[in-house]
């Protein structure tokens, strides 16, 4: 693993670590490479910590024009977290896996505090026993160059499961290597996280290279957690996330004035939960301003505004607003969509061993997808 920091200030907060012995375990499952040609050369899944839908609907949608932007492809205000924890580090692992926490193939992940070292048990392979595949195995094994961005240390899992260490072999030439995440940026400052992205996005492109980024923006919960949920006028939330708008909106300006990255990027936006039962919490799994969560898929391009249950209403069912389950056998729209619904922009196959929309079969815009 390289550490990033490609900006030269030296306020930004760059974390890097690196790991030193191997666990033992390989992929069950390889993926081959596809073949399948896209104009989208750049996916960014983002994840706001602790953002309440609210924030795209209106009248507060209007306050926030990036948020407004982004919400002019394909998006839902009622997808779901996991139906069984509604906290930060299971959900984003559900996010990069592909799979819930529960049940035979979940990825039994309930912690949410900073990790043991690797060596003593920090990884995501060892409570299965098995290698558990990632987003960032399958673009890093296509080729494709990968960063993992984050307001919070405790997502120094994920190096922790897929450096250099730890990381499953590949198996398809060419041969990549074990190291799955190029580039790990730890800075709780949101403006320094999408300062750290964009340079990123701009150096690869330059040299035509396509990337996968995950961005974990933290403010939210940060003052969630101190203050509250509160939508009202001039409370801290809101003030949250008028900033976060600002950083969304710092990405979509660096994307238009680059002649590589126009037309080029595509972006997954949702969120880990909500927030506000308990008052500073969101640990109620059953509490719907805890499990309800916002979905889109922006390509910036050719797109139409479109319910994203509309378009797939074979294969996803919305629940009702007091629902974490849907009554019939098709499930809801969940976080855990995201990670196979960026392969898919990228023309890349699913995740091995993930179980959510493992098919691909999440209809990303009102024309299917190619």
């Amino acid at each position: 693993m390289r550490s990033l920091s490609l900006l030269a200030s030296a306020a930004i907060a760059v974390a890097a670590i690196f790991l030193f012995s191997a666990f033992t375990q390989s992929p069950t499952t390889t993926a081959t490479r596809s073949s399948a040609e896209t104009a989208i050369d750049h996916v960014i899944l983002i994840s706001v910590d602790g953002l309440r839908p609210e924030a795209m609907l209106p009248p507060l949608v209007d306050q926030h024009p990036a948020m407004k932007q982004l919400t002019q492809g394909a998006w839902t205000a009622q997808a779901r977290c996991d139906p069984d924890i509604s906290v930060t580090l299971p959900n984003h692992i559900d996010m990069i896996t592909g799979r819930l926490v529960a049940g035979e193939n979940g990825h039994g992940w309930v912690d949410n505090v900073d990790p043991p070292s690797r060596t003593m048990g920090g990884t995501l392979h060892l409570k299965p026993r098995h290698y558990i595949s990632s987003v960032f195995d399958v673009a890093h094994d296509a080729g494709l160059q990968t960063a993992l961005v984050v307001g919070k240390w405790k997502f120094v899992l994920f190096e922790q499961s897929y450096g250099e260490d730890a990381g499953g072999p590949d198996d398809v030439a060419p041969n990549y290597g074990k190291d799955k995440i190029d580039c790990f940026v730890c800075a709780p400052n949101p403006i320094d996280e999408v300062q750290e992205l964009s340079a990123f996005l701009v150096l690869n492109s330059e040299r035509k290279k396509k990337t996968f980024t995950f961005l974990h923006l933290a403010l939210p919960d940060f003052v969630g957690h101190a203050s509250g949920w509160d939508l009202s006028d001039g409370s801290a939330y809101r003030q949250a996330l008028l900033d976060i708008d600002a950083a969304l909106g710092f990405i979509l300006s660096k994307i238009n004035e680059s002649p590589n990255l126009k037309g080029h990027v595509a972006i997954v936006l949702t969120a880990d939960h909500g927030g506000g039962v308990p008052l500073i919490s969101h640990r109620d799994p059953e509490a719907p301003v805890n499990f309800t969560i916002p979905f889109l898929v922006w390509t910036g391009v050719h797109q139409t505004q479109v319910d994203l249950y509309a378009i797939n209403a074979t294969t996803r069912h919305c629940p009702a607003a007091n629902e974490r389950f849907t009554p019939n056998q098709l499930p809801p729209i969940r976080n855990s969509d995201a990670s196979n619904a960026c392969l898919m922009l990228l023309g890349l196959p699913a995740i091995p061993g993930s179980t959510v929309n493992a098919a691909q079969d999440l209809q990303l815009t009102s024309a299917p997808y190619k």
